[in-house]
């Protein structure tokens, strides 16, 4: 079953979620080692646009900082 941004969140935050999770997947069929920054970077100024999504914002900003420690 392919995983798909749900149809009730705004058009380009559906794009920038999919566009994400498409190319997790390319990573993880393809053993690379992380998905390219513009697409982490894409998806986080968007969802930033919508305050609503504030807490799903700062719970990945807190994912992403975790890898780096």
């Amino acid at each position: 079953m392919k995983k798909r941004a749900s149809e009730f969140l705004p058009k380009d935050l559906q794009v920038a979620i999919n566009t994400f999770v498409e190319q997790y997947n390319i990573m993880e069929e393809n053993d690379l080692e992380y998905v390219p920054s513009e697409y982490t970077t894409n998806l986080l100024e968007t969802m930033a646009k919508y305050p609503e999504h504030n807490n799903i914002l700062l719970d990945l900003l807190d994912i992403i900082n975790d890898g780096f420690k």
